[in-house]
């Protein structure tokens, strides 16, 4: 699938060969002069999807996991300068919403949102525990995106990781990769 997104939006890609001893990224796009390295994951477990019509689950939960377990394929071309992305690929649910929702991946990057409360009226908010991405934590992946399934083939959107040690060159992305630049005032 994201072979022919690539394919259908004329962008220049090529598959990573893996191989011992490092793990690789999947796939490499170009952009003019910039090369981003791209991982792709995707989620297999209905845990907390029900086909009853009830469904109960931890927000990020899903995006959290796939950015645990992508952590080692995106460090090594991070470290020599590269910027990263991190697909993920809702197989679970034909919606493609169910753990892949836009709070999602802002929950599992940045923490669950937590509202502070005083005499019964909103102080603040923030995000709060739980967060994948920090200043100091998984400044290798650049952005973290949702690969779907649509009427018309496949569609990206990716998150900035605003902690990225290198940042995605937005202003060469193409339009057919839609950019969700992320302001986080009180993230860790």
């Amino acid at each position: 699938m994201f072979e022919a997104f690539c394919e259908r939006n004329c962008l220049d890609w090529a598959r990573v060969e893996s191989g011992p001893p490092a793990k690789t990224p999947d796939y490499r796009l170009t952009f003019e002069s910039v090369t981003v390295f791209v991982e792709l994951e995707q989620i297999e477990s209905e845990r907390g999807l029900e086909t009853s019509g009830v469904s109960s689950r931890t927000i990020g939960a899903h995006v959290r996991r796939k950015i645990a377990d992508a952590r080692k394929q995106l460090q090594l071309v991070s470290r020599d300068g590269s910027p990263t992305i991190l697909l993920i690929y809702n197989k679970v649910d034909p919606m493609q919403a169910f753990g892949t929702e836009t709070h999602d991946f802002v929950c599992a990057m940045y923490g669950e949102l937590t509202v502070r409360l005083k005499d019964g009226r909103k102080e603040d908010s923030f995000f709060g525990r739980n967060a994948s991405l920090r200043r100091s934590m998984n400044t290798s992946f650049s952005a973290v995106g949702h690969l779907r399934r649509c009427s018309d083939g496949s569609k990206v959107r990716v998150f900035e990781n605003i902690y990225a040690r290198h940042p995605l060159p937005f202003a060469k992305l193409p339009p057919c990769i839609e950019v969700v630049r992320v302001e986080v005032e009180n993230a860790a």
